[in-house]
């Protein structure tokens, strides 16, 4: 491919495109410029150069000199090969930067093409406009430069309102379901979102917009409700990926949630690296997902799980979790944040200290997520895992970071539509990331609804988030402190988010439980998904209060005043 290759420069195709008056004249137009193009080589006609999600079939092959890129494109259909033409128009001959600075949207709506461009058509551009920025990003990446696509913009900084307790009613307006009173007409406090959040009318409006408006599946089809619902999903994607501040939407993987993510990793990344003799570092207040899916893994290659202890203060033994690490340790799955102590691991130095033995590790970030947005690229977390329904999104949707390499170079978990490139008799071609771990159709309306749902928290602030969970738990650990019998399974209390698990001496958790949902107060008692951690603090189950961004200190009062009528009640 010669560097010399050169094609209309963008101003020449707007004033061609100015002289066309119908849609008809401007598809000839484009049949007429796809003819105009250099000879494609056959030789680049390869899976390799195919760029999934068009209708047609599409290459793209870029060339880079050490300063600019230059492009061949080629298509199957005519009028698609002169969409190709106007993407080297505006991108072949460029640096990576300008590539990625250029508004390729504004030249669009300039030459019109949106007005007579099917959604199928619309898709396809989309999708070659995604390759070409694609190259450049991996270049600048690969050239150490940090690349506008892939850093992460400052958030508008958050208008000064206050403390969330300042304006604690607005924020509940925003909730419908915090209106609801028990059957006594009692007001539902709702203390249990560490098992899952309520969603805002932001959220719920966005799923019955859907529904109401535009709902079909994504990544196919040729009619505009397609091209609606696909811009639709893909948007939260890069919410997600500007939440979590990871380098590529590409690395997003949706999911069912966060145990879905787990095994995901346990199967097409655990059932290739791990064998007997290795070893899988968890801790002792890991949720049940985070050790069921080690433990299957462990039962498939003869791999060995060692597990970090805590310490009396409710925090992690870090000496025994150094101890632990060794040239064996090929995994470390960790917690961000304990469901059952509330208690918030320093991930970024857990992480650092596997690294250093060659290990990769997992965070399991699914009660990390809702108190705010997570850098991944400062914890340097191989994979991390997550939920939606504990983050005022729906349920069904959860989320696999990781890293591209590693992503890469992973097997497909599962097979079917949407994650291949071809099939044939003979066998199949997977499709590129992020497509490749979303076989089948998605839960579309579950992932549609965490935009709305990270924007809702971003509004927010993730200062104020923890600094009013940890007035509530605070206070609430000062309360039931004083109770008679009352044991309550927490760190200090600048080491942990808004979650309070206790017992009471003598009376069984779903006894304290029963009496409190009467008073209208929801709370969640069992084992919380942790057995081990459960038998290592010596009690079968524990009931959990979990506060969040809506819950009130009346609440908190509430709570403390019925579990003392609790007691009195049930020891008489």
């Amino acid at each position: 491919m010669e560097p010399s290759l050169t094609y209309p420069a963008p101003s020449e195709l707007l004033e061609e495109f100015e002289d066309l008056e119908t849609a008809e004249e401007r598809i000839q137009f484009l049949i007429e410029l796809g003819q105009s193009l250099p000879d494609f080589p056959s030789e680049y006609c390869t899976e390799e150069f195919r760029v999934v999600g068009c209708q047609s079939m599409v290459w793209i092959v870029p060339q880079w000199d050490g300063e600019l890129f230059h492009f061949r494109a080629s298509s199957d259909a005519p009028m698609v090969r002169g969409l190709a033409g106007v993407l080297l128009s505006a991108y072949s001959g460029k640096s990576p930067r300008d590539i990625l600075e250029f508004s390729v949207d504004e030249f669009f709506e300039k030459l019109h093409l949106k007005t007579f461009l099917s959604p199928l058509r619309s898709n396809g551009l989309n999708s070659m406009v995604k390759r070409i920025r694609h190259y450049a990003d991996t270049e600048l990446v690969s050239d150490g430069t940090v690349s506008p696509s892939v850093k992460t913009p400052a958030p508008e900084a958050a208008q000064d309102l206050g403390s969330i307790q300042d304006r604690i009613q607005s924020i509940r307006d925003e909730f419908p379901i915090l209106s609801v009173k028990n059957g006594e007409g009692e007001q539902i406090a709702y203390l249990d979102n560490a098992a899952s959040s309520q969603r805002p009318r932001a959220v719920i409006e966005s799923i019955s917009e859907l529904f109401s408006e535009h709902y079909s599946n994504v990544h196919r089809s040729g009619h505009a409700w397609a091209s609606e619902t696909t811009i639709k999903m893909e948007e939260s994607r890069e919410a997600v990926r500007r939440f979590i501040h990871a380098p590529s939407a590409d690395e997003v993987i949706f999911t069912a949630g966060t145990t879905a993510s787990i095994n995901l990793v346990a199967c097409a990344w655990g059932n290739s690296n791990l064998q007997p003799g290795d070893e899988i570092v968890i801790t002792e207040m890991e949720h049940h997902s985070n050790i069921v899916p080690w433990q299957q893994l462990s039962q498939r290659t003869g791999c060995r799980i060692v597990w970090v202890p805590i310490l009396p203060d409710y925090t992690l033994d870090m000496k025994s979790y150094a101890d632990s690490l060794s040239e064996r340790t090929k995994l470390v799955a960790i917690t961000a944040v304990s469901n059952v102590l509330g208690t918030i691991n320093p991930v970024k130095s857990m992480t650092a200290m596997a690294h250093q033995v060659g290990a990769k590790v997992l965070v399991d970030a699914a009660q990390a997520i809702p108190h705010g947005s997570l850098d991944v690229q400062d914890w340097d977390a191989d994979f991390v895992v997550f939920s939606g329904h504990k983050m005022l999104a729906s349920s069904g949707v959860g989320v696999l970071y990781g890293k591209r390499s590693l992503l890469e170079s992973m097997p497909a978990w599962q097979g079917g539509g949407s994650m291949i490139k071809a099939v044939t008799f003979d066998g199949f071609t997977v499709a590129d990331l992020p497509h490749k771990f979303e076989a089948g159709t998605p839960p579309i309306a579950e992932i549609i609804s965490l935009s709305p749902a990270i924007e809702f928290l971003e509004s927010i602030g993730k200062q104020r988030l923890m600094e009013h969970e940890r007035m509530l738990v605070g206070t609430a650990m000062v309360g039931l402190s004083k109770l008679d019998g009352v044991r309550t399974y927490s760190p200090a209390l600048e080491q942990k988010c808004g979650i309070l698990s206790f017992s009471v001496d003598g009376i069984h958790g779903e006894e304290i439980a029963r009496v409190l949902d009467g008073r209208g107060i929801a709370i969640r008692v069992g084992h919380h998904c942790a057995m081990p951690l459960h038998a290592r603090l010596a009690v079968p189950v524990t009931c959990r209060a979990s506060f969040y961004l809506y819950n009130t200190l009346d609440e908190v009062s509430r709570l403390v005043e019925s579990v003392s009528h609790a007691i009195k009640l049930l020891r008489r």
